[in-house]
């Protein structure tokens, strides 16, 4: 095995920051801003050189998971702008005085 598969080898669990960004679709500065903020995956630093392991981002895609959204939501959601303002008209007709 030459020097060059033993490196492929070693790093074949790894992605670097354009890849990781290709892969979930957002840009490298995305991936910076995460790891600024210390929201984006754990990732492995080798001097300037940075690297994510694809374990952890799974790990990391895994954690960021919501659970479902709850039925009949829509029954305690606001009511539309044009629902608010005719209820408020009609509100406002029993509240005017006659003269």
């Amino acid at each position: 095995m030459d020097e060059a598969d033993q490196l492929s080898s070693i790093m074949a669990g790894y992605v670097t920051p354009k890849g990781l960004a290709k892969a979930l679709g957002v840009t490298e500065r995305t991936i910076a801003r995460w790891h600024h903020f210390r929201e984006g995956p754990p990732r492995v630093e080798f001097g300037r050189k940075v690297f994510y392991r694809l374990e952890s981002v799974k790990a990391w895609l895994e954690g960021c998971e919501h659970p479902q959204a709850r039925a009949n939501r829509s029954e305690r959601s606001r009511p539309s702008r044009k629902s608010r303002i005719r209820m408020s008209k009609e509100l406002n007709k029993g509240r005017e005085a006659p003269e």
